[in-house]
């Protein structure tokens, strides 16, 4: 009988293949579940909250060092399209160049932007720049008329940047802005600077 019984037992149907891989999804998510909770959750703060961007070259100088690492807040954007405030740093896409941008916000809408005597002057008025690396040097030969929904973006190395100046279409929409850098991270012996500061926002006048 006991000989019977092993025999009976042995002789039991081996599981089918929906219950094969209703204990394998169960053993997987036993062992993952966190792995996949923290990823998910990296996902999230990256996608709707932070940005990670790289600066690959010295167009931002000396404000942004060439080859840094940036923080940005990407949630009021991902939300909504807000026109930012004048000499704020944002990025933004840019379907000219086709990839990510950062510059600093020169022109808001409705604004008319001029150039003289290496100068900005907005609505016939001089913007103070202080944070740009040397005065007097902005140089170009137009006069351009923000749209309304849109800015007029400039970098702050002005012998330096491929910005609005001289782009085809030099008004970026508010809803092609990704985030508002508030950390710039700069390390190596080649960099203008090096060390972790926060960015600060405005201050042109």
């Amino acid at each position: 009988m006991r000989e019977e019984g092993k025999r009976l037992e042995g002789n039991q149907p081996a599981p089918d293949a929906k219950e094969k891989e209703k204990w394998t999804l169960k053993r997987f998510w036993k062992e993952w579940k966190e792995v996949v909770y923290v990823l998910a959750a990296v996902f999230v703060v990256f996608k709707f909250i932070l940005q990670i961007a790289w600066v690959p070259s010295g167009s931002m100088e000396t404000t942004l060092p060439t080859r840094s690492v940036l923080l940005g807040w990407h949630l009021t954007y991902a939300v909504a399209d807000p026109v930012p405030e004048r000499g704020d740093i944002i990025t933004f896409w840019s379907d000219e160049l086709g990839k990510v941008l950062v510059k600093r916000v020169i022109g808001l809408p409705g604004d008319e932007i001029t150039f003289s005597g290496g100068y900005v002057y907005i609505n016939g008025q001089q913007l103070d720049e202080p944070y740009l690396p040397a005065q007097g040097v902005t140089d170009c030969d137009r006069t351009f008329t923000v749209p309304e929904g849109c800015f007029f973006p400039l970098g702050d190395n002005r012998t330096g940047s491929l910005d609005a100046r001289s782009w085809e279409n030099p008004y970026i929409p508010a809803s092609a802005i990704l985030a508002r850098p508030f950390v710039v991270i700069s390390v190596g012996s080649s960099q203008s600077w090096q060390g972790i500061r926060l960015i600060k926002q405005g201050g042109a006048r």
